[in-house]
């Protein structure tokens, strides 16, 4: 059995119905929160747009969905067989005449990802000193009770979002961080989710911090996205803002009309901004800057597996954590049929580091030694069985053991090995600036799970399969 496209860290998002609440139905749910002033959308301003597929779309329902032709796109895309996309597939799409989203700056960049900025916070602590109903909440995962605040630094930790924005939202849509007694929407459905099994604290909090990363990347690295509002309007990003504000608007335009959106993100009382400067005073006092400098290089790495073995490349570049996230991770596959069994092999240190965190599949290594996630060059694993994984606090050597490769963490249907890049909190671009080479071998991506691998003429192919001279790659 093979490590599929699927086989990696991956929530379903949610399924939206007739149900689901507006905006104002939402806000209407807590008292924290009054209906949202309306006014005119502003005049609208001719820009570029790319839109990446999703699954299931076809040409005719990206077009109708936009507001432009089939044609148009074919056209703006140059493209060959309009009829066989692909997902993830970035289409350029002709000028529209769109209105310009608030340009209010919302949130640093530094302060969105889980980064340097929050070295010293404590997401329990803060959480202890406020009387809202998320200290009484308790759920179980992973066959653990957790308590809210446990479940709010959980997300933060996997999606890295920095706990203070994910704090922020909570209160903004439901109340839940200074409300003890929230009642309906915003009790059952604290951050909007409304579908069918999406009540629980860790899938709205997962669906909501992959929404907001989905926001931040695309504006990042990935193209300015054409944001979707109720009633069938659509806006564009205010061209002056960063991707920290477009994560958080990106996410407040999910069930809000025009006038809903311009108000919760702007800098009024109803505001957004005006929930977390109650919570944590102006989060631009807290800026440090961009996370990642321009000039960033990666330290030398070298393949994740021991010397000798020849590996599969069957992922190509796909998100850190789960899809929204930018295209940090590739995936790997021994040589041996396992299905979901634990492999006999052992995942290395791609470079010599301290391991911060060791548990549920993962095991994170920090390349400057300080101890801290949050800072610096960090590598990410999952699917690290906890047989044999090197205990959290270990410094390891390039190329030292640290565990074997499984289905255990995240969602995987086969035993493989899913490797990311972080630096500062931020996940970086397997085919980015800084790109991702291990041994040599430089990461190349087409559409997430495609792409190659290169080391001077040498090529492979990310494939579902087991062919040395098509996607095996051996550790020298």
């Amino acid at each position: 059995v093979l490590a599929t496209a699927l086989a990696c860290a991956r929530t379903p998002p949610p399924t939206e119905t007739a149900s689901t609440p507006s905006a104002t139905e939402q806000m209407a749910s807590t008292e924290a929160l009054a209906a949202p002033q309306r006014s005119a959308a502003p005049t609208p301003t001719p820009a570029p747009y790319v839109h990446f597929v999703d699954a299931g779309e076809t040409l005719d329902y990206i077009a109708n969905n936009l507001g432009c032709t089939a044609e148009q796109i074919i056209e703006a895309s140059n493209l060959d067989n309009p009829h066989a996309l692909q997902i993830g597939q970035r289409l350029l799409l002709p000028k529209l005449d769109l209105p310009t989203g608030p340009s209010t700056p919302l949130i640093p960049d530094s302060e969105f990802v889980y980064g340097p900025a929050y070295v010293h916070f404590d997401t329990e602590a803060f959480c202890a000193a406020r009387p809202g109903y998320l200290n009484q909440y308790e759920e179980l995962v992973d066959g653990k009770v957790l308590t809210g605040p446990q479940i709010v630094e959980l997300i933060a930790r996997r999606y890295s979002v920095g706990p203070r924005v994910l704090l922020a939202m909570i209160e903004f849509q439901s109340g839940w961080v200074d409300n003890p007694s929230p009642v309906g929407l915003a009790l059952e459905h604290p951050l909007g989710a409304t579908a069918e099994g999406q009540a629980t604290l860790l899938y709205q909090l997962a669906w909501a911090a992959d929404r907001m990363n989905k926001g931040y990347y695309d504006w990042k690295g990935r193209g300015r996205e054409i944001i979707q509002l109720l009633e069938g309007k659509r806006a564009q990003y205010d061209s002056a803002i960063n991707a920290g504000t477009a994560a958080v608007q990106y996410f407040l335009a999910y069930n809000a009309t025009w006038e809903e959106w311009e108000t919760i993100s702007g800098e009024g009382p109803n505001s957004f901004l005006a929930t977390y400067q109650g919570l944590f005073g102006d989060p631009f006092q807290r800026d440090q800057g961009p996370p990642v400098p321009a000039d960033l290089e990666q330290p030398d790495l070298v393949l994740p597996w021991e010397t000798g073995l020849t590996w599969y490349y069957t992922g190509g570049p796909h998100g850190g954590w789960n899809d929204g996230s930018a295209w940090a991770a590739v995936d790997f596959i021994t040589s041996e049929e396992l299905g979901c069994q634990v492999s006999a092999q052992w995942t290395v240190a791609a470079a010599s580091g301290v391991v911060t965190r060791s548990e549920d599949g993962v095991v994170v290594i920090d390349l400057d030694g300080d101890g801290h996630e949050e800072t610096g060059w960090n590598l990410f694993y999952m699917h690290v069985a906890a047989q044999d994984r090197v205990p959290a606090g270990t410094f390891v050597e390039q190329g030292q053991r640290i565990g074997h490769p499984s289905c255990e963490g995240g969602y995987s249907t086969a035993t493989h090995l899913h490797f990311a890049r972080k630096y500062n909190g931020e996940w970086i671009p397997a085919d980015g600036p800084c790109p991702l080479v291990l041994s040599g071998w430089r990461a190349h991506a087409s559409v997430p799970y495609e792409g190659t691998m290169t080391r001077g003429e040498e090529v492979r192919t990310a494939c579902e399969c087991r062919e040395d001279e098509i996607n095996g790659l051996r550790a020298d």
